[in-house]
């Protein structure tokens, strides 16, 4: 998908922060299905710092993040645990959080609050999410005292003042 015009891509390193304006974000490491190298981001601005998790599974690099920048007021992370079929073979495995790993990827980082994203999709062929997603992700964040916040598409996450 091509970059709107006005925009400009801007090359990044792993942990170095990019100053935007009020914002600084800073890519640290994630992970996907396939390998394939991928980045989540840390976000400053306002006095609020939050942790954005794409299309993240679970990895072995939540520790130093959470160490190097938590605590987080909000962590949005993955919470389908969608399995795919387009790879052969097919393994079977989610290719990203499933509710469980995103309550405890929030609790390392320690994120004050979980924001749900990327679940509800439904209606493409061999992908398939796990059953009840927001269900299983409030049973494991009470088991976990996470608070979680859903934020319905296009709405934005006010702050408690």
């Amino acid at each position: 998908m091509p970059l709107p015009a006005a925009a400009r891509a801007r090359p990044s390193a792993l942990w170095e922060p990019q100053l935007l304006g009020d914002f600084t974000a800073t890519p640290v490491p994630a992970s996907d299905g396939y390998g394939d190298t991928q980045v989540s981001w840390v976000v400053t601005a306002g006095g609020r710092r939050i942790f954005h998790g794409g299309d993240t599974q679970w990895h072995g690099h939540w520790w130093r993040t959470g160490r190097q920048f938590g605590p987080f007021d909000a962590a949005f992370l993955p919470i389908n645990g969608a399995t795919f079929g387009w790879r052969e073979p097919v393994s079977g495995q989610p290719g990203v959080l499933t509710p469980e790993q995103a309550v405890a990827a929030a609790a390392i980082l320690g994120a004050r609050t979980l924001v749900p994203i990327h679940y509800g999709i439904s209606g493409m062929d061999n992908y398939a999410e796990v059953d009840d997603p927001l269900g299983r992700l409030r049973k494991a964040a009470g088991d976990h005292a996470v608070a979680v916040r859903v934020v319905e598409p296009g709405a934005w996450l006010t702050w408690p003042a």
